[in-house]
């Protein structure tokens, strides 16, 4: 096995990027849509992974966290780590909160989520250029209840239901 990487002082680039990056943070959890997209260049460019959509401008990023912050009114957000590099950040962050209004078309279920992603950013001036994020989307809808856990599959209903549910598609 590989040694680590020796660790390096930040650079002053590095240093405003990652800055920006966790400063974003408060705003999040104050649910202050404003501030939040005060960290975000004009031309900033979201990929969401999991949706497969992709947000382009800040009238596009406020329209989806406008939903997202109604639907988690009481929302937290928080990242366990991030790793800067020149313009680049990786973060690994989550997003907790109660499910309390519609969202990408489920109705408000009242359950707890807990969503953890990791961005791939690109900064720009210390502002948000494109964040490429990605979450396992089938852990949400296990949580609002929508799936069934993966760990069903091992029994034999399981494994029988998925069996079916596979043949029964068109062209199976």
């Amino acid at each position: 096995m590989a040694d680590a990487a020796p660790t390096r002082e930040l650079t002053d680039v590095e240093q405003r990027n990652l800055d920006a990056v966790l400063g974003v943070h408060d705003y999040w959890n104050r649910r202050d849509l404003e501030g939040v997209l005060e960290f975000y260049d004009d031309e900033i460019t979201w990929v969401n992974v999991a949706l497969e959509e992709t947000y382009t401008g800040k009238d596009e990023v406020r329209a989806f966290l406008t939903q997202l912050f109604a639907a988690l009114p009481d929302l937290t957000f928080g990242a366990d780590w991030a790793i800067a590099h020149g313009d680049q950040i990786a973060e690994r962050w989550f997003v907790r909160g109660s499910h309390r209004a519609p969202f990408m078309g489920v109705p408000a279920t009242g359950r707890q989520i807990e969503i953890v992603g990791v961005s791939l950013l690109t900064m720009r001036d210390g502002r948000f250029l494109r964040d490429e994020f990605y979450s396992d989307g089938g852990a949400v809808l296990r949580q609002l209840g929508l799936l069934p856990s993966l760990g069903l599959l091992r029994g034999p209903v399981g494994r029988a239901l998925a069996w079916v549910a596979v043949k029964s598609r068109p062209g199976a």
